[in-house]
């Protein structure tokens, strides 16, 4: 029941944003009602990536932004909690962006004054013992309010 109260409310979401001339961004949270907990990431991204990635990719065109490049929406997984905790698009050359199947993050502070977070591509959605596919970057984060 919980999968198609989620899967209705994003497909909604983004009919409704697909259409979208202008650059505009929804906002899900609302949409779903705190449904999506930390495990949804992976379905919805497993679900919908193809969308996300083509709604994505029209709105960065829209902005002339868009890359000749292959893309492909993922989730991110937090190194050291292996938990799913939002999505990104990644870009590069086709060969490798077929192979990345999730993004790494890492995160610390500097000096204590600054957060920084390290975002990247790898062959697997265990981040231990997973590997930097490179080539690729990051060239976009799906917020997910839950």
């Amino acid at each position: 029941m919980k999968k198609q109260i989620v899967a209705a409310a994003l497909i909604g979401a983004l009919t409704l944003s697909a259409g979208i001339g202008t650059s505009q961004a929804f906002n899900l949270g609302s949409v779903l009602g705190g449904v999506v907990k930390v495990g949804g990431i992976g379905i919805v991204v497993d679900k919908f990536g193809g969308q996300i990635d083509s709604f994505l990719n029209k709105l960065l065109k829209q902005n002339n932004l868009s890359t000749t490049y292959t893309t492909k929406v993922v989730p991110i997984v937090s190194v050291g909690g292996k938990n799913y905790i939002g999505a990104a698009q990644v870009t590069g050359p086709e060969s490798e962006v077929s192979r990345v199947k999730a993004v790494a993050e890492i995160t610390g502070s500097f000096n204590d004054l600054i957060q920084v977070k390290g975002l990247v591509p790898v062959d697997s959605v265990n981040p231990v013992g997973a590997s930097r596919i490179q080539g690729v970057g990051v060239s976009a984060i799906i917020d997910v309010r839950i």
